[in-house]
């Protein structure tokens, strides 16, 4: 049976008051931060030639990415995300730039598809993983 000491600590769970930032928080994936990927961001040109970007990833999931960039990006962009790992590992994945802002730099990358390949990679891979 459960003491009444018990019930306290369960019931500070929901007690708990939250930041607005943490609130609105409509991310539904666990977000990891790794420094063994090394990334480039192909922006997909219509009827011109691709251009390749080295960015720096801030944290990584199976449904997206959180990069940042020397030179604003194009909101909205349809772009291909490089990655490759420091095991010479790589994955190539379809995604567009849903946010961002233009003063940090700072930019929210949307997967076309759900990457459950590349989450597994990432739990499996023997790098210290950090969850955000």
């Amino acid at each position: 049976m459960n003491s009444p000491e018990d019930k306290t600590d369960s019931s500070d769970i929901f007690s708990m008051s939250l930041t607005a930032e943490e609130r609105n928080n409509k991310r539904t994936a666990v977000r990891y931060i790794r420094t063994d990927i090394s990334l480039t961001v192909c922006i997909l040109g219509l009827f011109s030639l691709s251009r390749y970007i080295p960015v720096k990833l801030l944290d990584i999931s199976s449904k997206g990415a959180a990069i940042k960039c020397k030179k604003p990006m194009p909101l909205k962009k349809k772009i291909a995300l490089n990655l490759l790992f420091d095991d010479n590992s790589s994955f190539t994945i379809p995604a567009k730039i849903i946010h961002g802002n233009t003063k940090t730099k700072i930019y929210g990358v949307q997967f076309n598809q759900f990457n459950n390949e590349l989450g597994d990679f990432l739990l499996s891979s023997p790098n210290k993983i950090v969850f955000k």
